[in-house]
């Protein structure tokens, strides 16, 4: 795998040697990046990192500050060592933890809307439409929720942003949430 564009473009990762991951495309993630636009100066929490290319492009391409989660150890551990080969010691924080243990955490009651993108590619088979809705409560106004799901499948409806645009790539949907 490799960083599609920015700082970091062209820069080679290591994919997590498990099937449980489906990492993103390039295609899909340059796609995901042609839509929401520059991102240089945002917060970025990429839930569901899996291969981390997505929070390793958003850095590459500006964002200040990227979260990242991910709950299986040895795909933590394989995005730790690609964070640390392209340099992403400032401001590219790991939390090793599935995303309904991040949510359910004291210290995620505080400063909610801090995130101006997330970037949301659970598992297919495991896409809960309230755990999105939850996420989407740390938006910044004007903030964009990047959600990639099965093309099977319509986005879900959420109570807190407005769908803006859905695209198909193949197997994989991108909808894009706003907040107003």
């Amino acid at each position: 795998m490799r960083v599609i564009s920015g700082d970091l473009g062209g820069r080679p990762f290591e994919q997590p040697k498990t099937r449980s991951v489906r990492p993103m495309s390039d295609k899909v993630r340059a796609a995901l990046f042609d839509v929401v636009g520059p991102i240089t100066g945002l917060a970025v929490l990429d839930a569901y990192a899996g291969s981390g290319a997505a929070g390793f492009e958003a850095a590459s391409r500006g964002a200040i500050l990227v979260d990242a989660i991910e709950n299986n150890s040895r795909v933590a551990k394989t995005i730790q060592q690609n964070a640390r080969l392209l340099g992403l010691d400032w401001g590219y924080v790991l939390y090793q933890l599935s995303v309904e243990t991040w949510l359910a955490s004291p210290h995620q009651q505080e400063d909610r809307s801090r995130y101006s993108l997330i970037i949301a590619d659970p598992p297919y088979a495991n896409l809960e439409a309230d755990i999105i809705e939850r996420l989407a409560g740390f938006l910044a106004p004007g903030g964009v929720l990047a959600l990639s799901h099965s093309s099977k499948t319509a986005p879900p409806v959420l109570k807190s942003v407005e769908l803006a645009v859905a695209k198909t790539y193949g197997d994989t949907a991108l909808s894009f949430y706003k907040k107003s």
